[in-house]
């Protein structure tokens, strides 16, 4: 990397708003004075970041027309996938070459999920081209999940899939510069990437990696002088060790912007004010240490639940720009800043989506293509991607509050449900009730799932345990408002979980465990072993159940 020039760093970083996933909620931070340092700058001069704000506006313009002719784009992104792979085995298995609209697609092509296309995947592991796609298929990313016979799942990506990837990505961060005329963010601002170790796993002619690990190895050419970390510690696996060794390697540096998944921001932060103290900095918050820091781009879990920490520990205004992508297709939709639920889908970026009403799954009957999707109604998505999987069973449940422009909004997973009695009720709904509880009963959280005891007191009837870490100091006075508060919650947003409320018919009033002071932490550290990736579970089953007992307030 360029050795970046020592410049003073002005005191007060530009004020923007602050917009969790899909909602309208403001962050407004707690203002402090940051304390005028020399931060090492990156190699680009302002003028790089004053162009690239005036160039934005062509991303956006590109992107919103798009979605104003969304049936013609999404028709025509469905053709040229299936022209491109017309000569392989699956493509003339299923006429791809005949194929001249929408229609035939759906009387040509079945739904499937990881199990029907597994076999061509094995095969394209061990080097053979031509399967799903005419290209030989370099990296497989290791998907969290599981197929429905308990493999692990091993999907494709081309890279075409990565270079549009880099586009979404540039199409998200050009949104954020067209609404806020930030141009200090690449003008002598750095980016800290938060990502899995980018080391690969040969395995014969291939390689299994992570969809984020791959990215961060594909930067553009461009990107990378203001891009940190940098390759030694990118491959650091132990991720407690990788914060430390960025906290301390990048104290002095001028970061404008952090991204990876929301929920590990925190810990950064830790991290950041840890070094601050070990270093006699008298920093009271992030700001002290990085004052340009100004954008959060997020993803993997909804960010509205961590926006008070997030508030306290920064210090100053930051925009938490959200996205919604998968290792399937990559990026599907992302902030635009407008204050509505949901988020911007991106419908030119090499998927074609299809949705079927999640009452039907898993035996599809209906197949509602992205221009025909109806506002509010529950859907189980179904891309077809770049990268040879054709309508695909990717396994989430997602929403439109709005369908002009379209706007997405995930609920959760078809197999990470909490149902008790037929409710089906999404980590969506979960997070909607906590957040009356909090409003209703004056309280923050620094994490939260929820779980179900079943036959509770030797009854047929089950109740709802939510677990949840309180910030210090800011518990609820009443737990038991807070808990009935929830309850309410829960009974606005699950029309079932209301009617087998009513009168305790089938489900009981619900619980509250009170986590101790770090413990979603220590439980997120011993359910996933540090991954990046990882995520406090909104639904929690029985046997993560057991293992967060332990972290309960008054447990040994």
């Amino acid at each position: 990397m360029t050795t970046p020039e020592m410049s003073e760093v002005p005191q007060a970083a530009p004020s923007v708003r602050d917009f969790s996933r899909g909602g309208s909620e403001v962050v407004r931070p707690i203002a402090r004075d940051a304390r005028a340092r020399e931060l090492r700058r990156a190699p680009y001069p302002a003028l790089v970041g004053a162009v690239l704000q005036r160039a934005s506006r062509l991303s956006v313009a590109a992107w919103d027309r798009a979605l104003r002719d969304v049936k013609r784009v999404q028709e025509s992104q469905l053709l040229a996938l299936l022209d491109h792979a017309k000569d392989t085995e699956f493509g003339r298995a299923h006429g791809f070459a005949g194929i001249r609209s929408y229609e035939d697609y759906v009387k040509q092509v079945p739904v499937g999920d990881y199990d029907s296309f597994s076999p061509f995947i094995d095969r394209m592991r061990k080097g053979e081209q031509n399967l799903l796609v005419p290209e030989f298929v370099r990296w497989f990313g290791n998907s969290s999940g599981s197929s429905n016979h308990g493999k692990p799942k091993f999907l494709p990506i081309t890279m075409r899939q990565v270079k549009q990837q880099q586009r979404a990505g540039t199409d998200t961060v050009m949104r954020y510069l067209d609404w806020s005329s930030d141009s200090g963010m690449f003008g002598g601002g750095f980016t800290l990437g938060l990502f899995p170790p980018t080391t690969m796993r040969p395995e014969g002619p291939v390689l299994i990696t992570s969809n984020p690990a791959l990215m961060s190895t594909q930067m553009p050419a461009i990107a990378r002088p203001c891009y940190l970390p940098d390759d030694e510690v990118k491959r650091i696996a132990s991720y407690e060790e990788k914060l430390e060794v960025v906290a301390k390697r990048y104290f002095d540096w001028n970061v404008a912007a952090v991204t990876g998944t929301t929920c590990w921001f925190t810990l950064l932060f830790d991290k950041v004010l840890a070094e601050a103290k070990r270093r006699g900095h008298p920093a009271r918050c992030v700001a002290d240490v990085w004052p340009n820091l100004r954008v959060l781009i997020g993803g993997g879990v909804s960010a509205a639940p961590y926006l008070p920490i997030i508030r306290e520990m920064v210090g100053h205004d930051v925009t938490l720009v959200d996205t919604y992508n998968a290792t399937e297709g990559g990026v599907y939709a992302a902030s635009d800043f407008s204050g509505a639920r949901g988020m911007l889908v991106l419908p030119h970026r090499g998927t074609f989506f299809e949705f079927v009403p999640v009452e039907e799954m898993p035996n599809p009957k209906t197949r509602v293509p992205l221009w025909a999707v109806e506002r509010d109604r529950p859907y189980a998505i179904v891309p077809t991607t770049v990268s040879g999987l054709y309508a695909y069973t990717l396994g989430d449940i997602v929403r439109f509050p709005q369908t002009r422009p379209l706007r997405m909004e995930f609920m959760g997973r078809l197999s990470g449900c909490l149902s008790v009695t037929q409710e089906l009720t999404t980590h969506v709904e979960i997070e909607r009730a906590v957040e009356h509880a909090l409003s209703a009963v004056p309280s923050r959280t620094v994490d939260f799932g929820a779980a179900a005891d079943v036959g509770v007191a030797g009854t047929a009837k089950s109740r709802y345990a939510l677990f949840v870490e309180f910030q210090e100091g800011a518990a609820p006075a009443d737990l038991a408002a807070f808990t009935a508060a929830f309850d309410t919650g829960m009974c606005a947003e699950n029309r079932v979980y209301r009617e087998h409320r009513a009168g305790d018919v089938a489900i009981l009033p619900p619980r509250v465990v009170v986590l101790q002071s770090g413990g979603s932490r220590a439980f997120l550290e011993e359910v996933t072993r540090g991954n990046v990736q990882g995520k406090f579970p909104r639904i929690i089953d029985d046997t993560k159940k057991q293992s967060l007992l332990k972290y309960a307030k008054g447990s040994p």
